[in-house]
């Protein structure tokens, strides 16, 4: 049971896991710099493709997105993009520490799980904020919508941002117990990210890699935050390619996966403890 001693308690615990973490982190800005440039690599491609598409016929349209508003969809890749980092930090973070031989203190501290990737996930929000804040408010400045379609989108981006540390939990208890299984997960990662429509909308893609797509959550996820955001701009044609699957898969798992990443968890350390170095 949940009081208000042990409340208090996972609040400190978590605040001074995000300094930590943030300080840690800090001690390398090169690196923390040059993980920004990635989102600029990945979606440059998308950017010159939709422009060629669109300059040779305006008319065309890959589902709600057109010549008129593809722009706002790769606004939105960007930020995606830079919460994607969320999932490789963890991974660094774990990976780093498992080599610098200090996860058995913080092992052994009495932290709940909870606490780790809540504090883990809040302090790399926060040092994605910078980048992530610029797109945000770059995109609402191109495309302006109501404050409750913003504060709608606000809320599926921490939505979205707990679904990848989640994921960024998983990868770190992976990393360090069972760096053979990491490397499996790590190429269904790859292909999660692939057919999540960040960089491409479904249309794009043949009907049959359409029906894999539709399976992935983290497509809903993505797919969400960029209906309502046009939802803004143009309701009706927004509205159109809303379905009651979208609500339900975020929900799902932005409630579920963070609990399946915690006993994921424990069962892995549990089991190997931490391995190699």
């Amino acid at each position: 049971m949940l009081t208000r001693k042990s409340l208090r308690r996972n609040i400190k615990q978590t605040t001074a896991l995000i300094e930590r973490n943030i300080f840690f982190e800090l001690r390398f800005k090169l690196v923390l710099f040059t993980s920004f440039l990635n989102p600029f690599i990945q979606i440059a491609m998308p950017l010159i493709i939709f422009g060629a598409i669109f300059s040779i016929s305006g008319d065309y349209s890959f589902g709600y997105w057109s010549g008129q508003n593809y722009l706002l969809f790769l606004l939105i890749a960007f930020c995606i993009q830079f919460l994607r980092r969320i999932v490789e930090n963890f991974r660094q973070l774990f990976f780093r520490e498992k080599f610098w031989k200090t996860l058995q203190a913080l092992m052994v501290a009495p932290i709940n799980r909870y606490v780790l990737l809540f504090g883990i996930l809040i302090s790399e929000m926060i040092l994605l904020s910078i980048p992530f804040a610029f797109f945000l408010i770059l995109t609402i400045i191109i495309f302006p919508i109501p404050i409750l379609n913003l504060l709608i989108v606000l809320g599926l981006f921490f939505c979205l941002a707990i679904f990848f540390g989640s994921l960024g939990l998983i990868v770190g208890v992976l990393i360090i117990t069972k760096e053979g299984i990491y490397r499996v997960f790590k190429l269904g990662l790859t292909f999660l990210y692939w057919l999540s429509c960040v960089s491409y909308p479904l249309q794009i893609f043949p009907e049959i890699v359409q029906n894999v797509i539709v399976l992935n959550p983290l497509y809903y996820f993505i797919d969400l935050i960029r209906i309502f955001w046009l939802m803004g701009i143009d309701y009706n044609l927004a509205i159109s390619f809303l379905t009651p699957l979208h609500i339900i898969m975020v929900s799902i798992f932005t409630i579920l996966l963070p609990i399946f990443s915690v006993v994921l968890f424990n069962i892995f350390y549990k089991k190997y403890g931490i391995t190699g170095y």
